[in-house]
């Protein structure tokens, strides 16, 4: 027997419905809930499947997880190409509000990729005071991310003669002068780049978290976590904010493949963290 339900929702906000998948367990362990903040444009696509396992997972320690779309994406209202930085913050807002409705005691963050930098973000600037930050493969560069991102145009356009080949900081020019650009499908307004672009983990201080708890998956043979992260956790450490990393060895990077992969040690890891 399930020890948890899943409910699929809607949750009413200032810009139209947001979909959520809201996982409740039967026999709760105290009125704790997650919120997952997904990655970015197709990598939400292609981490539903490890999303899902892991919310099931805590569901069955005794947690309610929310796993929201946020507006413009999945299957919430609005159209990506519309989406700003701003609308998505008040997205984790309205879902933040939404539970403690519901009166629970804590309130956790769970940011994948791009969604740490978010979560990050909404943190800075709400001072949410909440137990445990959950960070699974964080983006913590705004502007690194975006030129990786912009990079996917770049190898597509390579890949045909008859297209105009173009450079990074051309297309990175483009947005910065207020124009929209399409990568790989998905067309970036400029209200969500350019915000995002300058959000660095570095600069940001998130004392109204408890614990922070950082997940990183790497190939080859050598745990070691990357520079940036390595950076950002003197940061984190230096702040006297409280900080577990933890570097597991798996080549399913699954927030990039195009069949659908599983880390079962990502799971149960964060499974113990939490």
């Amino acid at each position: 027997m399930s020890q948890y339900k899943i409910t699929p929702l809607f949750i009413s906000s200032t810009r139209g419905s947001l979909f959520a998948m809201y996982y409740t367990p039967i026999i709760s362990n105290g009125s704790q809930c997650i919120i997952h903040i997904p990655a970015f444009a197709e990598e939400m696509n292609k981490s539903r499947h490890m999303v899902a396992m892991q919310a099931q997972a805590w569901a069955e320690q005794g947690y309610a997880v929310l796993v929201l779309d946020l507006w413009g994406t999945g299957d919430s209202q609005g159209d990506f190409s519309e989406a700003t930085w701003d609308i998505w913050l008040n997205d984790i807002d309205t879902a933040v509000k939404w539970l403690q409705e519901k009166e629970y005691i804590s309130i956790n963050l769970w940011g994948l990729r791009s969604g740490v930098l978010l979560a990050l973000d909404y943190l800075q600037k709400h001072g949410l005071n909440i137990d445990k930050f959950i960070c699974w493969q964080p983006v913590l560069n705004g502007e690194l991310f975006i030129m990786q991102f912009l990079r996917l145009r770049i190898a597509a356009a390579m890949m045909n003669k008859n297209k105009t080949q173009e450079k990074t900081s051309e297309l990175k020019q483009q947005l910065l002068n207020g124009q929209s650009v399409e990568v790989a499908g998905y067309f970036l307004n400029p209200e969500l780049v350019i915000p995002m672009i300058s959000v660095q983990a570095k600069s940001i201080n998130i004392n109204s978290v408890k614990q922070i708890n950082i997940f990183e998956l790497v190939q080859g043979n050598e745990v070691v976590e990357s520079h940036v992260t390595n950076q950002w956790i003197k940061k984190l450490t230096g702040n006297k904010n409280k900080v577990s990393l933890d570097v597991i060895i798996d080549n399913s990077y699954f927030w990039l493949t195009q069949e659908i992969t599983e880390s079962i040690d990502l799971i149960k890891l964060s499974s113990e963290r939490v």
